[in-house]
């Protein structure tokens, strides 16, 4: 059985073997594939810087009219409530400037509603010694918050991971669906299942630079080039490969 095919195209001699011809069309699919979903998304995250421009003015001020939709959209939100508990919420490994530290969190509770939601102040720094918490002072009981609504997304961490408790400092490992479950079991509350991230200015926040997105459209479109080169190359060096110039005594 003929594993490759040979045929003349003027003073050139063309070979193509049929394994390594199947291996090429599965590397040109797979590299463009690469490169078309980096380009979608791009578009996403162009599409989501846009959207946060365009709700910045459509701020919900009454609690019970959130959605999902403006779960994933990031909607702004000011609304009045105090505190539920006197308890600290720390999640940890959070990068600042190439700074390791925490994330700190509050339960509250919103006065219209009575539903309970963690409101994350930002970012402090960590001590060198992990044993070593940092002093957090709460926020005022009644309390009037601006931020913008974050999902809690699901299982990121496996459902293995604990929740630390120090007396009245929670530290946390990551905040997914599976840890939030777990707090809410510990704490006897149920919680929403999200965030509000508080606006910078604000009197009682930390640190705050919220990334909304975890890559710019830009390094999307970069990668995308990378992926269509590389497939661009693979065909060049295909070519290369397969076609000779024919000897002239032939």
């Amino acid at each position: 059985m003929r594993h490759s095919i040979s045929y003349s195209l003027g003073k050139y001699q063309v070979n193509i073997n049929f394994w390594l011809f199947i291996l090429f069309l599965l590397m040109q699919t797979l590299l463009n594939e690469l490169g078309y979903w980096q380009l979608e998304r791009a578009k996403e995250k162009t599409q989501r810087m846009i959207q946060l421009d365009s709700s910045a003015n459509q701020l919900i001020t009454d609690f019970s009219k959130i959605s999902q939709d403006d779960l994933t959209h990031f909607m702004p939100v000011k609304f009045e409530a105090f505190l539920s508990d006197d308890n600290t919420y720390l999640i940890e490994n959070k990068i600042q400037n190439g700074k390791l530290g925490y994330h700190v969190l509050n339960l509250v509770t919103e006065k219209s509603t009575g539903r309970k939601v963690l409101i994350n102040r930002g970012w402090i720094s960590a001590k060198a010694n992990r044993k070593n918490l940092p002093q957090v002072t709460n926020p005022p009981f009644d309390w009037l918050i601006i931020g913008r609504i974050y999902p809690i997304n699901q299982d990121i961490l496996s459902s293995e991971a604990e929740i630390e408790q120090y007396d009245q400092v929670y530290r946390i490992p990551v905040m997914d669906i599976n840890v939030l479950a777990k707090l809410k079991e510990k704490l006897g509350e149920n919680i929403e299942p999200f965030l509000v991230r508080l606006e910078k200015n604000q009197g009682s926040g930390f640190v705050i630079d919220w990334q909304w997105i975890s890559m710019l459209p830009e390094k999307h479109l970069g990668y995308a080039f990378q992926w269509f080169a590389l497939a661009f190359t693979l065909l060049i060096i295909s070519i290369i490969a397969s076609v000779k110039r024919r000897d002239n005594n032939q």
